[in-house]
């Protein structure tokens, strides 16, 4: 029979429908609606009709102007019997396809048999994380190539044979940089091509895949990323001849102004990416998310794209020289100081992003997201692992417990060409696994939503003193969909201030952005006031906001967190099923805050 896939976020999940699953209806419906937990593209957003025998029945499907998170379905005079609707959306955030399935039936002697509510499609193609994987490496080695050669490499501060090599090293990663941004930008081409087979897989238009990559491109909030995506490498590549142009003869002092435009056109490439991310899809402190993001691509691009341009740039022009050693410092000594400070910004923005990306630890144990993160979090920490071995090499303080254990002079380290090589292309590699880590986290849905929040945690009334009311809010019965919503408003003081004028509610959901809703509630007796409605449409945790409104006097708010649990049987309990965002969110301020300390005491003492 057919199985129920839990919520997850990061695509256009189905909430809930109107006929709802697995109903049986005593006559044919006019049409049904699919409300999902994130805006969905209307032009990429399709549903067929199906018979017992899966016979295509026809069928119009159309936006609602009002609420760009439904999909109307409207339906033909429909026999007694058993129907099920296939749908395909494509989110609007991060351009994620989604496929499922409802089944309902027509007449008292329809027979569901063993088929539930709904069926979900959230399997990930394997080019998508490839793809997005590529797209990492080559933005990573474009920003990390600029931030080498010309933040890290400084060949005015060295003797001539030194000053001579870094030169060198300067045009083959600004080399490596240009053709990196050339990469990038037909890897964008294929992306557009890729998403436009992957519609045409889902949607049955029968469209030619161009024109679905054109109408991909021209009317998706993806497609507009697309376009700046692209023109913000076009005019990176346009920066950059100019550039490589001056480091063609000898040292030539850069145009500040191209080096800081380049940069500030590096900074919105990332910022675009962010735009398409996880990050995106969140309700709460969006612009704050997408700033983390944007700090975590820049961290890792730094890191991984520095040791990539200090590698493929300075190790092949350094690796037989009599002189090693001091090219090595030279190279590696300045970038050691700005890598310090790009895993410890990785680390403090992942933690913020694990905060809000996955509901809890439970959440992290028991997902594909959870788990990606802990073996990215275990390659991280092998990585560094290998750095702080290469540090060794490099730094005679940090190699001395190891000189005097081996009773060697003082200033020794194991510094040797081959052993050093060995190490750095390590390093890349692992941190090049990294970003595919990264590629799959992008593609999969994130462990949060309904389907991680106990329920245990759902309450039956709430009570909050605001001003001088009394303000306690009752939903019966707490369940996605139509519920009853009671509040009761009574002053304590007597005879009351003032009359109440209205009583509204005020309904915001916190894990995705489904707009705010406005109930006007009716007073039934006096400080009693009722309403039904179904704008609890999904299980999760909401911000509610019940204002009492009095003539003569500001509104008194009160403010619930109100938790609706997820319909079926609860996710038992791994190890904690608790929220751990504040925890996470605090925990990443204070490691970001010496991490800047740490860094800026190195930079001072260097």
């Amino acid at each position: 029979g057919l199985v129920l896939v839990h919520q997850a976020s990061a695509h256009a999940f189905l909430l809930r429908s109107d006929p709802p699953a697995n109903a049986i209806l005593p006559e044919s419906p006019p049409a049904m609606r699919l409300w999902f937990n994130e805006v969905i593209s209307p032009g990429f957003s399709q549903a067929r009709l199906l018979d017992a025998e899966g016979h295509s029945l026809p069928v119009t499907v159309e936006a609602d102007p009002d609420d760009a998170t439904l999909l109307i379905v409207n339906f033909p005079e429909l026999e007694d019997g058993v129907y099920s609707v296939r749908w395909n959306v494509l989110s609007a955030a991060d351009g994620h396809p989604t496929q499922g399935l409802v089944v309902f039936g027509v007449g008292e002697g329809a027979d569901l048999g063993t088929a539930t509510a709904v069926v979900q499609d959230t399997a990930v193609p394997w080019p998508d994380p490839i793809l997005r994987w590529l797209n990492f490496v080559l933005l990573a080695g474009l920003v990390g190539c600029f931030a080498v050669a010309f933040l890290v490499l400084d060949p005015a501060v060295y003797p001539p044979d030194i000053a001579a090599v870094q030169h060198a090293a300067q045009r083959r990663i600004l080399r490596l940089a240009w053709w990196c941004g050339v990469a990038a930008l037909l890897l964008g081409v294929v992306w557009a091509g890729w998403q436009a087979i992957l519609l045409s897989n889902t949607l049955a238009s029968g469209a030619s895949v161009s024109s679905i990559a054109w109408q991909w491109l021209s009317q998706t909030r993806l497609g507009y990323l697309w376009w700046l995506r692209q023109g913000l490498l076009a005019l990176i590549l346009v920066c950059l001849w100019p550039l490589r142009r001056n480091l063609a003869g000898t040292a030539v002092p850069q145009s500040r102004v191209l080096l800081s435009l380049t940069t500030l056109l590096l900074l919105a490439l990332l910022l675009a990416q962010s735009l398409t991310s996880h990050a995106a899809a969140l309700a709460r402190q969006t612009a704050v998310a997408i700033v983390s993001d944007t700090l975590h691509l820049l961290a890792v691009s730094l890191w991984v794209g520095g040791l990539l341009a200090l590698a493929a740039g300075l190790l092949p022009l350094v690796r037989r020289r009599e002189d090693f050693a001091a090219l090595v410092k030279a190279g590696w000594g300045p970038f050691g100081r700005l890598a310090f400070l790009s895993v410890g910004v990785i680390f403090a923005t992942g933690l913020y992003s694990t905060g809000r990306e996955v509901a809890s630890l439970d959440a992290m144990l028991t997902s594909l997201y959870g788990r990606t993160i802990l073996l990215k979090i275990g390659l991280m920490l092998v990585v560094g692992l290998v750095g702080a071995t290469n540090s060794m090499l490099i730094h005679p303080r940090l190699a001395a417990p190891l000189a005097r254990l081996r009773h060697k002079p003082a200033g020794w380290t194991p510094l040797t060409p081959r052993k050093f090589a060995r190490l750095i292309l390590l390093e890349v590699g692992l941190g090049v696994l990294v970003l595919g880590l990264a590629g799959l986290l992008t593609a999969a849905p994130t462990a949060r939503g309904g389907a991680y929040t106990p329920a245990s945690d759902a309450p039956e009334t709430l009570s909050q003193l605001v001003d001088d009311m009394i303000i306690t809010l009752a939903i019966s019965p707490n369940r996605a969909g139509t519920n009853v919503f009671t509040v009761r408003a009574v002053s304590n003081r007597r005879p009351p201030p003032a009359e109440v004028l209205r009583v509204i509610l005020r309904l915001t959901y916190q894990d995705q952005d489904l707009g705010l809703t406005s109930l006007d509630l009716e007073e039934v007796e006096p400080g009693f006031y009722l309403i039904g409605d179904n704008a609890l449409n999904v299980a999760g945790t909401w911000h509610i906001d019940a204002v009492v409104r009095r003539r003569g006097l500001e509104d008194s708010v009160a403010q619930f967190s109100w938790v609706v649990p997820q319909s079926g049987p609860e996710r038992p309990v791994v190890v904690s099923n608790q929220p751990w965002e504040p925890v996470l969110t605090l925990a990443a301020a204070l490691l970001l805050l010496v991490v800047i300390v740490v860094t800026a005491v190195l930079f001072i003492t260097a």
